[in-house]
């Protein structure tokens, strides 16, 4: 079964500054509990541009702490920008209150990305990575991602319809490519600038996704989780 993961304060920072109160988080997490969502991304952890940015730019444990202790099952994660990771703010999975990180990465920096993965992976993190703008990843960096051999250091691999363009029969093409390129388990993340992000979710889904992304209540751009459920 599809697993789901709920990016409403790390995405919907882009439309608050990052800036959310402690009861809006309480009570999201327990929605989020209640509902059996397996991930929440709970904002950014990055070191780099976060002058004038709202708590979530850059999560940690002390912020994430109170929020921790009520999560029961409900896994808790955060995002870091290739562009703006430092790694000594991730010392250790086991110093730290994340259960999953997920590296985002453009076409650009794929060869980096993948070695911040595998460092991250040996201080013993969970680690999703994120390919923004996926119509943009060329032939070339395709057959980086087929010959690098770590795959299995991965949660999973995320496609991303960063800037609202891709539609339904482009899915198929995204997943067969990295496929081919030797990865099992793919994610989606969409964004709902042009209406399509439940359309490209459930083509995602009919592709054999790992896990899909969704907001609540359309904060965050991508799949309203209202209209996902309202269709199952």
């Amino acid at each position: 079964m599809v697993k789901i993961l709920d990016c409403t304060i790390r995405d919907g920072g882009h439309q608050t500054n990052w800036d959310f109160d402690d009861e809006f988080i309480f009570n999201l997490v327990k929605k989020l509990e209640r509902n059996k969502i397996d991930y929440c991304e709970i904002g950014y952890r990055n070191n780099i541009d976060k002058k004038g940015k709202g708590r979530f730019f850059f999560c940690d444990k002390l912020l994430l702490e109170k929020f921790i202790k009520i999560k029961n099952n409900l896994k808790i994660g955060i995002m870091a920008d290739y562009k703006r990771i430092d790694i000594n703010d991730f010392e250790s999975a086991e110093n730290d209150l994340v259960d999953f990180l997920r590296i985002a990465c453009h076409p650009d920096k794929i060869p980096q990305s993948l070695e911040i993965c595998e460092e991250l992976k040996f201080r013993g993190y969970n680690v999703f990575l994120q390919l923004m703008e996926i119509p943009n990843v060329s032939d070339s960096k395709y057959n980086i991602l087929k010959k690098w051999d770590k795959k299995d250091i991965l949660e999973s691999l995320y496609i991303a319809d960063s800037y609202s363009v891709v539609e339904p029969q482009d899915i198929p093409v995204f997943f067969e490519k990295l496929k081919n390129a030797g990865f099992e388990k793919i994610s989606f993340h969409s964004h709902n600038g042009k209406g399509f992000a439940l359309a490209n979710t459930l083509k995602a889904i009919e592709c054999g996704a790992y896990s899909i992304d969704v907001c609540q209540n359309g904060l965050g751009g991508n799949l309203n989780f209202g209209d996902y459920k309202n269709c199952l």
